[in-house]
């Protein structure tokens, strides 16, 4: 409709931010799920999805919604029976990640089965509501995302394009079992102590430890400290006006201002995509931090976020140091 070089930008920034403000304002349950979703979808999918492409990925969303967390809630009442189902869902993910890190089934079922683990056994929520929920939050970020094409078509242009490389990729199962138990023991351990961080402390190391490749752990641990507290200097503005009560118009308007500065700066920067979600992820979730808080809580909610960041890594760093395998090249085996 709008053709213009600078559209996969006004995507990027304009709907995941009015959808975050339209659920906020209607009292959605968790608003800010199908935002982070349309986000992920953006920055994976950087041309308009075909329909049968849509369809399928539809069929994918309905298993994870409801095949993941049906199976984990007749488990949830036997702990050794659901930490089994946990563990083999991580070891699944985990394999698939480490041969297609840009796997999305597995993404969504690591992010699903630690939604359901730290709202089912943490918080107390009823595990009936939660496939409605994430099924509810799929859907909408996929229509809003079908929609962002359909507004402002055409393809990434300022967006630089991850480079796609399976050299260094690990395929050891020793290795993808160290991982999926570390990280089942680190979900029982943030559960355990009742932090209110623990979904995004999870997900984090989660996202950090399925990388294949040695080599980009670094990478991804700085990015992730990096991205979080450039979030939180551009999301500073919209604190303090939140603070002095202006209209909610307004602090769209300002918030959709600052997005953009943040793409340009990304753009400056010749970040790739990876990074651009990295960075709106964390500027969505920021966002919705301060328009959720009241007053001075706001800043300290921000400050909790790159602590828990940080700590991730600190914890993601440590699970990938107590193992010294060297990796095995797929390359090497195929020959």
């Amino acid at each position: 409709m709008f053709r213009n070089p600078a559209n996969s930008i006004i995507r990027l920034v304009f709907f995941p931010v009015i959808l975050l403000f339209y659920q906020q304002y209607h009292g959605v349950a968790l608003p800010i799920l199908a935002p982070i979703f349309v986000v992920i979808f953006l920055t994976i999918m950087p041309s308009k999805p075909p329909l049968n492409m849509l369809l399928k990925l539809l069929l994918v969303l309905m298993f994870v919604s409801f095949g993941v967390v049906f199976l984990g809630g007749l488990l949830i009442d036997t702990p050794t029976g659901y930490a089994l189902f946990c563990w083999s869902m991580l070891f699944w993910c985990f394999y698939r990640s480490h041969h297609d890190p840009k796997d999305l089934i597995s993404t969504l079922v690591i992010m699903v089965v630690i939604i359901m683990t730290v709202m089912s056994v943490q918080l107390g929520a009823p595990i009936d509501v939660l496939p409605w929920l994430m099924f509810e939050a799929f859907v909408v970020a996929l229509l809003v995302t079908y929609l962002s094409f359909v507004i402002f078509p055409g393809d990434e242009q300022d967006i630089l394009p991850d480079e796609t490389s399976t050299e260094g990729a690990e395929t050891h199962m020793g290795l993808i079992v160290f991982k999926a138990t570390a990280m089942s023991v680190v979900l029982v351990a943030l559960v355990g102590s009742g932090s209110a961080q623990s979904i995004l402390i999870a997900i984090t190391i989660s996202s950090m430890i399925k990388i294949p490749n040695p080599e980009e752990h670094r990478t991804f641990s700085q990015t992730k400290i990096v991205t979080t507290a450039v979030g939180i200097l551009f999301t500073l503005p919209l604190m303090f006006l939140f603070r002095f009560g202006v209209a909610t118009w307004v602090l769209l308007g300002v918030t959709i201002f600052l997005g953009l500065q943040l793409a340009c700066f990304a753009i400056r920067r010749q970040c790739t995509l990876t990074i651009y979600q990295l960075l709106f992820t964390n500027f969505v979730v920021l966002v919705y931090q301060v328009i959720k808080q009241q007053g001075s809580e706001s800043l300290s909610a921000e400050f909790m976020r790159l602590v828990s960041i940080v700590i991730s890594v600190l914890i993601g760093a440590l699970i990938l140091n107590l193992t010294k395998h060297k990796p095995v090249l797929r390359e090497k085996i195929n020959d």
